[in-house]
C-alpha cells in the first residue's frame, strides 16, 4: 500500500533525467522539503540551481512522513535539555517555530493547495503513572520557559480516557507531499532545473563534481539534502536509522478533532485527515532500529490493532514507513562537512524531518552566501560533543561490529537457488558468496549480493516493504537492487535472475 499523503494526486510533477553534463553555481541533491528549500533560498538570491532526485519528487521521507509541524520535538524539550542548555533550547523552539513560518509563507506566496492550518499540539497520557506524570509536568515548565503557548488540560478531546495533558498552541499540519510537489512546480518555472530518476553515483569533493549513470554536474558548491550523506561520512558513526510505521482508516462515523496528538505511553503519534470528502484517522509508531526486525509485518498488525482498539473505523486502507536518522546529540548536522567547505549535509533529524528540513535550507543558503545565520552554531554539523554523544555513538557502533561478525560468519549455506520457495526470500551463502535471494509469488527469481556497497554489511529481508535493508546504516535496496535510500551510492549488485 502507498502513503495517504500521495492519494489524490492525479497529475505530479514530472521532470526529466539528466541526460548531459551542465555546469551551475549549487546542485542540490534529493528533492524533498530540504533541498527544496534551501534551492528556494538560494535562487531568491541570484544563484543558479540544479536539483538531482534518484526518484520523484517529494516521494522519500517527505512523502512519508506525518505532515506535522511543531516548535518543540517530538522527543520532548525536557529530554533535550538533560544534554542541552536554556540557550540551545530556545534556539530549537525559535528556528523551528521561523521554518513553520517560512513553509506558511511559502505556501501563501506560490498559492501552493496542501492542507496547510494551524492547529494545537498535545501531550497526553492515558495511564495513572507518577514518574510519567512529572515528566509531562517538567515539559510544560520547558515549553513555557521557552516562550510557547503550552497549559495543561484536563478535557481533551479524543474519544478515549486520558489522565493528563498539555496543549500547545499555533503548531500547524500540512501534506508534505503536496507541499513538495507545488515547491517543485513554481521554483522550476523560476530557473531551478530540476532532474527526478537521477540517482548520485560518485561525488568529487575536490572539484566538486556530483555524477550520476549517464552524465555530471559541476558546481561551485554541493547540497546533499539526502537525509544521510550520501557515500562514507564520519557522521554516519554517531547516528542510528530508524524505521516508524504508518496506517490510516476511514471513521465510520462523525470525525477526529484536527490537532497533532502524541500519545506517550506507550509512543504513539495520531491524527486525522480529509480526503475525497471523508474523515480519516491515522496512527504512526513501532519504531525500530532499520535491518533489525526478523518480521517487520508485525508493526503494521499492531498499529491495525491500535487504531481498531482506539475509534470506529472501517478497513486499513493506507500503510506506509518512512526512516529517520537520530544525532547522538539530540540536535541535527546542519552545515558544511569535513571533507570539503563546499560541501553540506542535513541530517540527524530523527522523528522531525519536516521542520528541520526547512531550517536546514535557511541555514545553508545563508551560509553558501556568506551571511550571518543565529541558528548555524548550535546545529553545526562539524561540532564535537563527545560527552553528548558518547552513549549513543557506542550503541550505533556495537550495532554496526555486531551485524558485521554475525551476519558474515553465521549466514546459512544453500546448495542451490532451487532450495527458495516461491514467496521466500533468504540471506545464504552459496559458493563461498553471500547473497540476498527472493523468489517472488509467481516463481522469478531474484539473485543479489546481499554485501551493501556502502561499508560491506550483510542485508537483512524486510517481509513488509519487499526490499533489502542495511543493519548498519540505514541503505535500502529494493528487489532488482536499485538504491531506495540511505548512504549507499550504489545498488546490490546483480548474481542471476530468473
Amino acid at each position: 500500500m502507498k502513503s495517504i499523503w500521495q492519494a489524490g494526486v492525479d497529475d505530479p510533477c514530472h521532470f526529466p533525467a539528466l541526460a548531459d553534463s551542465i555546469e551551475t553555481d549549487v546542485v542540490v541533491v534529493g528533492a524533498g522539503i530540504t533541498g527544496l528549500t534551501t534551492a528556494q533560498q538560494l535562487i531568491e538570491s541570484g544563484k543558479r540551481v540544479v536539483i538531482l532526485e534518484a526518484h520523484r519528487v517529494g516521494s522519500g521521507c517527505t512523502g512519508g512522513a506525518t505532515g506535522n509541524l511543531y516548535s518543540l520535538v517530538s522527543a520532548g524539550l525536557a529530554q533535550t535539555a538533560v544534554k542541552w542548555d536554556d540557550d540551545t533550547i530556545q534556539t530549537i523552539v525559535d528556528a523551528r517555530a521561523s521554518a513553520i513560518d517560512l513553509i506558511e509563507e511559502t505556501i501563501q506566496r506560490f498559492n501552493i493547495d496542501c492542507q496547510f492550518k494551524r492547529v494545537p499540539l498535545y501531550r497526553l497520557l492515558t495511564e495513572n503513572d507518577q514518574k510519567s506524570a512529572d515528566k509531562l509536568e517538567a515539559e510544560c515548565e520547558i515549553m513555557v520557559q521557552a516562550g510557547l503557548n503550552a497549559k495543561f488540560c484536563l478535557d481533551m478531546p479524543v474519544p478515549f480516557p486520558v489522565t493528563q495533558g498539555i496543549s500547545v498552541g499555533h503548531q500547524a499540519q500540512f501534506n508534505a507531499f503536496y507541499y513538495a510537489q507545488g515547491l517543485a512546480k513554481a521554483l522550476s518555472q523560476r530557473g531551478v532545473s530540476i532532474y527526478e530518476q537521477s540517482p548520485v553515483r560518485e561525488i568529487d569533493y575536490q572539484h566538486c563534481i556530483v555524477k550520476t549513470d549517464n552524465a555530471e554536474v559541476q558546481a561551485t558548491d554541493i547540497v546533499l539534502a539526502t537525509h544521510t550523506p550520501k557515500g562514507v561520512n564520519m557522521l554516519q558513526t554517531g547516528m542510528i536509522a530508524s524505521r516508524e510505521y504508518g496506517v490510516s482508516a476511514k471513521l465510520n462515523a462523525g470525525s477526529f478533532p484536527d490537532g497533532i496528538f502524541f500519545m506517550l505511553d506507550p509512543f504513539h503519534s495520531i491524527r486525522s485527515y480529509h480526503l475525497n470528502g471523508k474523515n480519516y484517522v491515522m496512527a504512526i509508531g513501532e519504531k525500530h532500529q532499520t535491518g533489525e526486525e526478523q518480521s517487520e509485518r508485525k508493526h503494521y498488525q499492531a498499529l491495525h490493532s491500535y487504531l481498531n482498539a482506539h475509534f470506529d473505523v472501517g478497513e486499513i486502507e493506507y500503510q506506509w514507513s518512512a526512516q529517520q536518522y537520530s544525532s547522538g546529540d539530540g540536535l541535527p548536522y546542519i552545515g558544511r562537512t569535513f571533507a570539503s567547505d563546499h560541501v553540506y549535509v542535513a541530517t540527524g533529524f530523527a522523528a522531525d524531518g519536516l521542520t528541520w528540513g526547512a531550517v536546514s535550507g535557511k541555514i545553508i543558503a545563508d551560509t553558501i552566501h556568506g551571511r550571518d545565520n543565529a541558528w548555524y552554531r548550535c546545529f553545526d554539523s562539524q561540532r564535537f560533543t563527545p560527552v553528548n554523544s558518547a552513549e549513543h555513538w557506542l550503541k550505533e557502533n556495537i550495532s554496526v561490529v555486531k551485524h558485521f561478525i554475525k551476519d558474515h560468519f553465521g549466514t546459512k549455506k544453500l546448495k542451490e537457488l532451487d532450495d527458495v520457495a516461491p514467496g521466500q526470500a533468504r540471506v545464504v551463502t552459496l559458493h563461498g558468496e553471500k547473497l540476498a535471494v527472493y523468489r517472488n509469488e509467481a516463481g522469478n527469481l531474484s539473485v543479489l549480493s546481499a554485501i551493501c556497497p556502502h561499508l560491506k554489511c550483510v542485508v537483512h529481508w524486510n517481509d513488509a516493504e519487499t526490499t533489502w535493508d542495511c543493519p548498519c546504516h540505514g541503505s535500502r535496496f529494493d528487489i532488482q537492487g536499485e538504491v531506495i535510500e540511505g548512504p549507499s551510492l550504489h545498488p546490490l549488485e546483480h548474481r542471476h535472475s530468473g
